[in-house]
């Protein structure tokens, strides 16, 4: 979306382990904002290594932020719904001034991270849910949601997913139109960037199966019966009319969202020469 104005840092230049590094490739570009879309995403495995996540989704926060001070730098920093979730009763959208509640190590360790980012003297917090987006690889098992039920559905004829966790899963490049919109019009602060509206994780799946024209079923079934070493947020849908106020519109609906994901996988198997059933069966 910014093309050459942007400059993406590969990981052995951005390496959160070795946030020093970061730092001085931060100094040595100078840019007017820094965009902090790394971190440690893994969110069962955050539950055994607390020290190795609190180091990638906080400690380097503050270290690039003390960077962006020193050549007067605005830094993004990404976030997630997984801040909320301990208000087990909830029903409504988090607003940005609702007070936090992590479930899980990696939802505490970005909640950490947050508060790093404030140390940064122009700083905007970004909270986002379930991304996902069409690689040029193709579908990858893992990577996201969306393609994760596509390659399961390779081998499944049905296909369990849980359905009593609210959310907003997002579209990447909507989310990312929006950041960019926030950036251009020098907000401050934290602000909730999602699609609109929500749904479950098995909602979610059965719409893309739709688009995708697949024949899987999908049965519901409750968090309970998917145990993870993580405990998930059973509501955690962000509520966006600070953001919808800030720009003049919010984001697209979750579900136009899906469809231009399905779109992007069938454009790449036309370029590929391939045939829509080839990709999504």
């Amino acid at each position: 979306m910014l093309g050459p104005i942007a400059v993406p840092l590969p990981r052995r230049v951005a390496d959160l382990n070795q946030p020093s590094v970061v730092a001085t490739a931060i100094e040595q570009l100078r840019p007017d904002a820094v965009i902090n879309c790394a971190g440690w995403t893994a969110v069962d495995d955050a539950e055994a290594a607390p020290t190795e996540c609190h180091a990638i989704n906080t400690l380097a926060v503050g270290e690039i932020a003390k960077a962006c001070n020193n050549i007067d730098a605005t830094l993004v920093q990404m976030s997630t719904d997984y801040v909320f979730g301990a208000d087990k009763n909830r029903s409504n959208p988090f607003s940005e001034t609702d007070t936090p509640g992590p479930l899980s190590v990696y939802g505490f360790s970005k909640l950490a991270g947050e508060e790093a980012a404030t140390t940064a003297n122009r700083h905007l917090v970004i909270r986002t849910s379930g991304l996902y987006s069409a690689g040029e690889a193709g579908i990858v098992r893992g990577r996201n949601f969306a393609d994760t039920m596509l390659s399961l559905a390779n081998d499944h004829d049905v296909l369990r997913v849980v359905g009593d966790q609210q959310c907003t899963p997002s579209y990447v490049p909507h989310v990312a139109k929006g950041v960019l919109e926030l950036l251009m019009l020098g907000r401050r602060g934290i602000f909730h960037v999602v699609n609109n509206n929500s749904t479950t994780w098995h909602g979610f799946a059965n719409e893309l199966f739709r688009l995708a024209e697949k024949t899987n079923s999908v049965a519901k079934i409750t968090t309970d019966e998917y145990p993870t070493a993580a405990e998930r947020p059973l509501y955690s849908v962000l509520a966006t009319e600070k953001f919808g106020s800030t720009t003049g519109s919010p984001l697209p609906d979750w579900k136009v969202g899906l469809r231009e994901y399905v779109q992007a996988r069938n454009a790449q198997n036309v370029g590929s020469g391939e045939t829509k059933c080839t990709q999504y069966s």
